[in-house]
């Protein structure tokens, strides 16, 4: 059995009985871990049995037998380090760090370390305290598909190849891996409207600046939830319940 150690968030928890739960954990160094943590729920004198929340971020140390890696790893100690209290007090803000959350647990292989986005998701968290939440959670999507190589290409048209910078009116395609320009339109059959300000906004043309104004925010976020959920066959699940609290 071997033992690791590494800092981790909470992105999905399962309760698996009475005392335990199943947790799927982005960790720093180890990557994605589905981990079960027997126990974590019992109560004791000193503590309630609240088990591990969601979205929290803790210290833990877990164990795998070797050549198991595609078995539940088992929770061997958790310190909790970060809870965000923030996120439980805001309605938008919460399902902002859920969506996040959710849909980088789909797209990440397990056992794949991204360190960098580790600290991104963590940092867009803390940033939820004071920011705006749809501009942040645009902003951190954005990230998200750059670290695992699922960005879609807005500066120049996937069809012929030319830059869409001075373009009036621009088109967006998943399944075409990014901007359409208007001559190639017609020949493409998913698709949807896109500003060129949105691609100045995400730094594709030219420096990036901050998703701070509204309707960009919102633009933002409407293009990326649609490249997510052709990319997952769905909507994220947060999406509707995101969309309703805006209103």
């Amino acid at each position: 059995m071997s033992l690791f150690s590494d800092i981790a968030v909470v992105l999905r928890r399962l309760d698996y009985s009475e005392t335990s739960q199943v947790l799927v954990l982005l960790t720093r160094e180890h990557g994605q871990q589905r981990i079960i943590a027997k126990g974590v729920k019992r109560a004791t004198k000193t503590r309630a049995s609240v088990g591990i929340d969601l979205l929290e971020v803790g210290r833990l140390v877990f164990s795998r037998r070797p050549g198991k890696e595609e078995t539940l790893a088992t929770l061997t100690e958790w310190r909790q380090e970060e809870t965000f209290p923030h996120l439980r007090t805001d309605l938008v803000r919460n399902y902002a760090a859920q969506y996040a959350a959710e849909v980088t647990s789909h797209l990440m292989e397990v056992h794949d370390p991204h360190p960098e986005l580790f600290d991104g998701l963590r940092k867009f968290f803390r940033a939820l305290k004071d920011g705006p939440a749809i501009g942040l959670l645009a902003r951190y999507l954005w990230f998200m598909l750059t670290q695992i190589g699922l960005r879609p290409e807005l500066s120049r048209c996937m069809g012929c190849g030319r830059s869409v910078e001075k373009d009036a009116t621009v088109y967006f395609s998943s399944h075409q891996g990014g901007a359409i320009c208007r001559d190639c339109e017609p020949a493409i059959v998913e698709k949807r409207r896109m500003s060129v300000a949105l691609a100045r906004a995400l730094g594709v043309i030219g420096s990036p600046h901050p998703l701070d104004d509204t309707k960009l925010a919102r633009e933002a976020f409407d293009l990326l939830d649609y490249h997510l959920t052709e990319l997952l066959a769905r909507p994220p699940k947060l999406s509707g319940p995101l969309r309703a609290a805006l209103k």
